[in-house]
């Protein structure tokens, strides 16, 4: 007579399945399971996908009221500068975005807690995007109004490669206006790299010349002597 496996009990199954988590906790925060890089560190893809799992089943991280506070603060500043300078408004949802992306961000570093860097992150996305959405002139303002919420680890090159495609967009659609073209069209246009940095300056960026041998610059634009040159759709 053949003999059957014996069911597993309740109890049995959750002590395995405890046990299994807490060797897949232990594997997630083994440094051994990072490959290290020059510029970064790459984590393997299906551990990757086990870590994401893991934090969306496992990990709630609590805001705390003062975290709620400095959130308060930043949407008061940025309301009120906004407004001084007649940028476009910022809307309760957007600081509701930023909690969310500190909860977020904690919660990818299996935290239990919100901590004052979650937050800082969060708000500097969120700072980066707002000024994106403006005017460069209104930008170049509140981004001076409004520098002690900025990260000191902001994406230069990201920043940098914004204010070109914005300077490049203005002088295309006043060339269109010039040459009283209605349509859209392809506008190619030519920027002094000495005016370019000096727009730079004024968000302080200085890294520039790293900038202009990036990949970021070299999707879109090429030097040609002492111009950037590029086309844009207007």
């Amino acid at each position: 007579m053949k003999n059957h496996p014996v069911p597993r009990t309740i109890f049995e199954e959750d002590a395995r399945n405890a046990a299994e988590q807490e060797d897949l906790a232990n594997r997630l925060l083994d440094e051994s399971n990072i490959q290290k890089t020059k510029a970064e560190m790459v984590l393997d893809q299906e551990l990757l996908k086990k870590y994401i799992i893991y934090a969306k089943r496992h990990v709630s991280p609590k805001l705390n009221e003062i975290d709620k506070d400095k959130v308060t603060d930043f949407y008061a500043a940025i309301r009120q500068a906004s407004s001084a300078v007649g940028g476009i408004p910022i809307a309760v949802r957007h600081i509701e975005s930023v909690i969310r992306m500190s909860e977020a961000y904690a919660k990818i570093h299996l935290r239990d807690y919100v901590r004052s860097d979650d937050i800082d992150f969060a708000i500097d996305m969120m700072l980066e995007s707002f000024l994106q959405s403006q005017k460069l002139t209104v930008a170049r303002v509140l981004s001076k109004k409004l520098d002690k919420y900025k990260s000191k680890v902001t994406d230069v090159n990201s920043l940098l490669l914004h204010i070109l495609k914005k300077l490049a967009d203005e002088q295309a659609l006043l060339k269109k206006v010039k040459s009283g073209i209605e349509e859209t069209e392809r506008v190619a246009v030519e920027i002094k790299i000495n005016h370019f940095k000096g727009e730079a300056r004024d968000f302080n960026a200085v890294n520039i010349d790293y900038f202009l041998k990036s990949s970021f610059f070299k999707r879109d634009f090429k030097i040609v002597n002492d111009t950037i040159s590029t086309v844009r759709e207007i």
